[in-house]
């Protein structure tokens, strides 16, 4: 039995990855689940069976994405646990940005479903909640030893994580030679996090701070309990 999962996932992992080279190389839109499955060196039902569609493909490549992500910020935090505010937020973007490195292609032809609230595949949908969640979850921990109220660190969290969504829009537009003008973005989000971080930890920023989180609740943007 155990032999079957073990073949079964590492059938899943090998049209995964044949897909993704795909995308990579020929374009997401220009892919079919057939060429796939040929590449792969399986019928187009089995193909199927594993993913349905193309969309479960991409879904697969957020979870990807996400692991490869947190695996390797483990594995920074290892090798230098406390490098500061400011080394932590360019450290978690820069990990990210590597990671996609290679997808400008790919993420190009996502973006208009990324963007859609309505679409499965979006960064906002229930679909990919988990997910994001999970996301999320890095960038609340950036300020977890931050001298501020809960409400306030996760308001920032929230803030940050969504920085790191304009940085990825930047990145699919970004032209320059190895992205250099995205990473130089990292960097300066980095310092500026920092600096407001150091800003808001001052008595006379409270008042500026209980105004924020008020707003913030009232959009929505942050729960009344968030933990």
């Amino acid at each position: 039995m155990a032999t079957k999962i073990k073949k079964r996932e590492l059938t899943k992992q090998k049209i995964f990855k044949t897909a993704l080279g795909l995308f990579r190389e020929q374009g997401f839109t220009q892919t079919t689940m057939r060429d796939i499955a040929r590449e792969a060196g399986l019928s187009l039902g089995a193909a199927y069976h594993y993913f349905p569609s193309k969309d479960a493909l991409v879904m697969e490549y957020y979870q990807w994405i996400q692991n490869e992500h947190e695996n390797r910020l483990s594995q920074t935090h290892d090798r230098d646990p406390q490098p500061g505010l400011q080394g932590r937020v360019a450290r978690l973007l820069h990990t990210k940005l590597e990671l996609l490195k290679d997808d400008h292609r790919l993420l190009t032809a996502l973006f208009r479903n990324m963007a859609d609230p309505a679409a499965s595949l979006s960064v906002f949908s229930a679909e990919t909640g988990e997910i994001r969640a999970r996301s999320i979850a890095q960038f609340d921990e950036l300020f977890s030893d931050c001298r501020l109220d809960d409400d306030v660190k996760t308001l920032l969290g929230r803030a940050a994580w969504c920085a790191h969504l304009c940085l990825f829009l930047f990145f699919i537009h970004d032209r320059s030679d190895k992205q250099a003008r995205t990473l130089r973005l990292a960097d300066e989000i980095a310092v500026l996090t920092a600096s407001v971080v150091a800003w808001l930890s001052f008595p006379l920023a409270r008042p500026i701070c209980t105004r924020l989180v008020k707003l913030a609740k009232d959009l929505g943007f942050i729960g009344e309990r968030e933990t």
